[in-house]
């Protein structure tokens, strides 16, 4: 009997696991035929990390200096092996299947298994699961290679989970799972996803000292708060090396503030030129790509198809496979690899939730949600940014303000586990749902309509850029056209998607299906929703042959390795790239440029207002001997 019930209680975590890891198996089948995805900002760290990398075999130590980029760096903002990081080095055996599947795999995992600390069931908890692990936002950075980027956000679930359990159920246990899952958060060094989740931490925090206070339970909530902080020391204990050079070196960097910046304005700088982190900032009406992905074009990376009106207008001039190059993207960012898509069918769920919730299950969730939303407008609404910005904690540190968007990802699936647990166990009244289903279907669905029915006439489907590129009035027009349509058919199955997920519930309300059949309904339509979104942007053609990642040195570089005469350590501007946004040049040479967010302010500064103009004598002070120039046959060494 005893057996029966452990099997009962594991079938669902067991299955749940398999249902993880075959979608990935199926997802990223090339990966296991032995194809590599090939990924920007990895090709950029091979780059960036082969000096260190020559110097740690040639003598068997980590370097303190990184002497191919930027003029030279320290090693430690690079790649450096920390010893003694016992609690990462385990954390290693999550990465069973291999990258990139692992990063999506446990992503899902650790959203299940906190729902699980939660008491969710877990039939239920694979829903928000693949929901979490599916956002599109995670195919992309997987695509771009923000590997610890996406390490912090696969992990940062049971970071909350942890939490949760202390408050709610055993302080102790709750303490120790935050411990360990805050070391491994740290552990990835992506601190901006962390310093964000920080963000959902703070308002359940809050959320407990207003339910504590009116309890009249404040000393268990004041002892469960100085346990969560211990458990917090410890994790930066665990990882004290690591944060110890870091710190130490921020205020060096761009960071830290520019010197020139201080001397010109009078003004001490603190972190980050507001312009420059705020680059990146999300439109307010481009947020409703949240829900249809391609309202604003998707990518400007390309986007077109290869036999639409775009495609048809550059016939006319025998260039029709330009089309497939050219930006579908039209928002106000400077680029996008993607939208921020969380799925029709989950945020009719998490909208549902906000409808049927009682107060303490939804307000923490929605605030949070808001803020992120709001702050990821940037210089769209700069008093709300600029508060944050000058008096926030760190705030300045980070750049890229849509980054903050993540909190809504996690925001999203949560609200809808939470309202599919309730339904679930029949704690919500018939009355109440069915109420909260018509309101949620009007705000969903509604939206949805609006833009398929009036977003030819709301929005304007022109980019910035689009008169830059000097295309002819037919190619502009087929273009603005193409957009509306790629518009439209989003909206449209955005639509279906939150209709389908309504009458999921629907059935289930008026008893037309069981609890069992809710679940499996739900978890293939999410997976049905976000799967194909998600091949836009990592399909399956973004696998190649291992031999195809290789970096191999182009005609100009063994031209200049050749060069054995002279004083060692000269260094080359590589023109035939954007030279200080990419580390290419540095796998070979010691170059001018190079690639990585957290410079010396001090180059930074030299780039700016001397190296970007070409003043030919600091590149000579800098010890330049070659330029690597475009040439007719392609690259050429002068």
């Amino acid at each position: 009997m005893e057996n029966k019930r452990n099997i009962r209680r594991w079938l669902p975590v067991a299955a749940a696991l398999a249902v993880f890891v075959l979608i990935n198996l199926f997802y990223f089948a090339p990966q296991f035929s032995g194809q590599t995805l090939l990924q920007g900002d990895v090709q950029q760290y091979k780059g960036s990390s082969e000096d260190i990398m020559q110097h740690r075999e040639k003598y068997g130590e980590d370097p303190q200096w990184e002497g191919n980029m930027f003029g030279g760096m320290p090693a430690y903002l690079i790649n450096v092996q920390y010893e003694g990081t016992v609690i990462k080095t385990l954390s290693k055996a999550f990465y069973f299947l291999g990258q990139p599947a692992a990063l999506i795999f446990i992503a899902m995992t650790a959203f299940f298994f906190m729902l699980l600390c939660m008491r969710f069931n877990p039939w239920i908890g694979i829903v928000p699961s693949l929901a979490y692990g599916f956002s599109t936002y995670f195919f992309i950075i997987i695509g771009a290679g923000h590997v610890t980027k996406m390490m912090a956000l696969a992990f940062a679930p049971m970071l909350f989970g942890g939490v949760w359990y202390a408050f709610r159920r055993n302080m102790w246990v709750g303490a120790a799972l935050t411990g360990v899952f805050a070391s491994i958060e740290i552990g990835v060094n992506h601190p901006q996803i962390t310093y964000y989740f920080l963000f959902i931490l703070a308002a359940f925090w809050i959320n407990e000292l207003v339910s504590a206070a009116r309890a009249k339970a404040l000393p268990r909530f004041a002892k469960t708060t100085g346990l969560l902080a211990l458990a917090a020391v410890l994790a930066v204990g665990s990882n004290a090396g690591m944060l110890y050079y870091i710190n130490s070196h921020s205020a060096e960097t761009m960071r830290g503030g520019s010197e020139l910046r201080e001397a010109r304005t009078g003004e001490k700088q603190q972190g980050l030129d507001i312009e420059y982190a705020t680059a990146w900032s999300y439109g307010p009406g481009e947020t409703f790509n949240l829900l249809i992905p391609n309202l604003y074009g998707g990518s400007s990376e390309g986007g077109f198809s290869e036999d639409g009106a775009v495609a048809d207008a550059l016939g006319k001039y025998n260039a029709r496979q330009v089309a497939a190059h050219l930006p579908g993207y039209w928002g106000p960012q400077p680029g996008t690899s993607g939208p921020v898509y969380v799925g029709a069918a989950a945020l009719l769920l998490a909208v549902l939730g906000l409808f049927v919730l009682r107060g303490r299950s939804k307000w923490w969730v929605a605030a949070v949600a808001l803020l992120a939303v709001l702050l990821s407008w940037g210089n769209h609404f700069m008093g709300l940014t600029e508060l944050f910005f000058r008096h926030f904690p760190m705030y300045n540190k980070f750049r890229t303000v849509s980054m903050i968007l993540v909190i809504v990802e996690w925001c999203v699936p949560f609200l809808a586990a939470v309202v599919l647990q309730r339904i679930w166990c029949g704690r919500i009244e018939h009355a109440r749902l069915m109420k909260g289903l018509k309101y949620s279907v009007l705000t969903v669905g509604g939206i949805s309509l609006l833009f398929l029915l009036f977003g030819g006439a709301l929005l304007s489907f022109s980019g910035g850029a689009d008169s830059q590129m000097q295309l002819p009035d037919d190619v502009l027009a087929a273009m603005r056209d193409e957009r509306a349509s790629m518009m439209r058919a989003d909206a449209l199955r955005s639509l279906v998607f939150a209709l389908l997920a309504a009458g999921a519930v629907w059935l289930f309300a008026t008893d037309k299906i069981k609890r069992g059949a809710l679940a499996a309904a739900l978890a293939v339509i999410v997976t049905a929703d976000m799967v194909p979104v998600n091949l836009r942007y990592l399909g399956r053609e973004r696998f190649v042959p291992e031999s195809a990642v290789r970096i191999r040195p182009t005609e100009a570089d063994l031209q200049i390795l050749a060069d054995t005469v002279g004083e060692p350590g000269y260094r080359v501007l590589n023109l035939t790239v954007s030279p200080f946004n990419d580390a290419s040049t540095s796998y070979f040479h010691r170059s001018v440029g190079g690639y990585h967010g957290a410079k010396l302010h001090r180059y930074q500064d030299l780039i700016e207002h001397h190296l970007s103009k070409m003043n030919w004598n600091v590149y000579d002070m800098l010890n330049t001997r070659y330029v690597i120039a475009p040439s007719d046959d392609g690259r050429g060494a002068s």
